[in-house]
């Protein structure tokens, strides 16, 4: 199993990273780093095309009435989500936060392939 890591940047007073390209490969762990405030969203997409990400769903809340979007409560941030080992990833994905950051924000991501 091929083990590698992207860094997503979230950019002064925006709230949605780069694309990072996963290599058909699955999130072990995300990093985040301190941040502003906010709940991080993982957004997918298939290819890079800007319309085609889109929030990822949390499969166990998607038929309840919060949406059902896959949401980690990272706060101020300082934080180590471990990746649910049942929960696959598209190949490319971009990472959110509910707030515009105040400053450049860097978080790693963890993956493995086959």
């Amino acid at each position: 199993m091929r083990q590698g890591q992207i860094t997503l940047t979230i950019p002064l007073s925006g709230s949605v990273s780069g694309d990072g390209d996963l290599g058909g490969g699955k999130i072990q762990a995300i990093s985040v780093p301190t941040i502003t405030s906010g709940d991080l969203f993982v957004q997918g997409g298939f290819d890079t095309t800007s319309a085609s990400f889109l929030r990822l769903l949390d499969p166990g809340l998607s038929n309840q009435t919060s949406g059902g979007d896959l949401r980690f409560a990272t706060g101020l941030g300082s934080r180590m989500i471990v990746w649910p080992q049942d929960f696959s990833t598209p190949s490319y994905v971009r990472l959110e936060t509910a707030v515009a950051q105040a400053a450049a924000r860097s978080f790693i991501v963890r993956f493995s392939s086959a």
